[in-house]
């Protein structure tokens, strides 16, 4: 696991927090998010992949997607119903959000799924052995559970270890006690080659990907946001959803799934073409 100072103090500093307050040319504005007020160190870095599972990654070989992609684009502005910010409480679980995000993004944005039907992210959390449940899991690993076994609606299997941060049996039946059925993906596409690759993949649908978090990131309200200070906490599975350029900076839209209440309505932006805290590393095109 990784190295901390104490598991057990308030996370958050005023002195770090005025720091970056005064730093120049910020793109970002940084504050205390009302969602982590109070919380521990321990109960923060609950919510990423510890470093030694996140870094332990390998990369699937990844495809150029071609493409006449827009110079901006993103899922919000055109269908936006498709888009469903969730919460992952205190569970570790970014990484089944991002997949099983991305994934009803796309069946709804191909209209398999009228009005928008939400996917089981406990089912994952719970049943992809080859993951850690609420101590992380891996991308790479979360696109073939997705092929081969698939996940129930979350009305069938509703989301439970955000409240107990306990990974959980995997169920054999609905919430109800119905019969328990899975939808698969067709396939996916390791698409970060290039950055525009990612921007046509995006034209195609929401895409799975991660990023490393630094002390900074817990701090952002709005804007678009570049690593300034701060130490790596984790890894982090988020949705990217669009893409665009203001006052000369270009950025990814990106949905985070710590509930509407946090950044800018469950999303942020993001600094684009140059890596940013690794965002561009390792993503995936979730094929339905």
């Amino acid at each position: 696991m990784f190295a901390i100072l104490s598991f057990t103090k308030d996370y958050y500093n005023h002195a770090f927090l005025e720091m970056l307050q005064n730093i120049p040319d910020m793109t970002w504005t940084p504050t205390i998010p009302e969602r982590f007020k109070g919380m521990s160190q321990g109960d923060v870095y609950a919510h990423f992949m510890p470093l030694n599972v996140y870094k332990s990654v390998q990369t699937e070989q990844q495809e150029s997607v071609e493409g006449n992609a827009p110079i901006t684009f993103s899922w919000l502005d055109y269908i936006k119903q498709c888009m469903t910010v969730r919460e992952q409480g205190k569970c570790g679980s970014c990484w089944a959000f991002s997949a099983v995000g991305s994934f009803s993004d796309n069946r709804c944005i191909k209209s398999y799924t009228e009005p928008h039907t939400v996917y089981s992210e406990q089912y994952m959390v719970s049943c992809d052995k080859t993951s850690l449940g609420c101590s992380g899991g891996y991308i790479s690993k979360d696109v073939v559970f997705l092929k081969n076994t698939g996940v129930p609606t979350e009305k069938c299997v509703s989301y439970k270890s955000g409240k107990t941060n306990v990974t959980g049996s995997c169920p054999t039946k609905c919430d109800d006690g119905s019969a328990l059925t899975t939808v698969k993906s067709k396939s996916y596409r390791s698409v970060c080659s290039s950055e525009n690759s990612i921007k046509n993949a995006i034209y195609i649908g929401t895409i799975q990907t991660a990023l490393t978090v630094y002390d900074d990131f817990m701090y952002y309200k709005s804007g678009i946001y570049q690593h300034k200070s701060g130490a790596q906490i984790g890894g982090h599975g988020v949705i990217f959803v669009g893409y665009g350029e203001q006052n000369g900076v270009k950025y990814w839209d990106v949905r985070n799934s710590w509930g509407t209440g946090w950044g800018e309505k469950g999303y942020f932006r993001i600094i684009r073409g140059q890596n940013e805290c690794n965002i561009e590393h390792e993503c995936y095109l979730i094929e339905v």
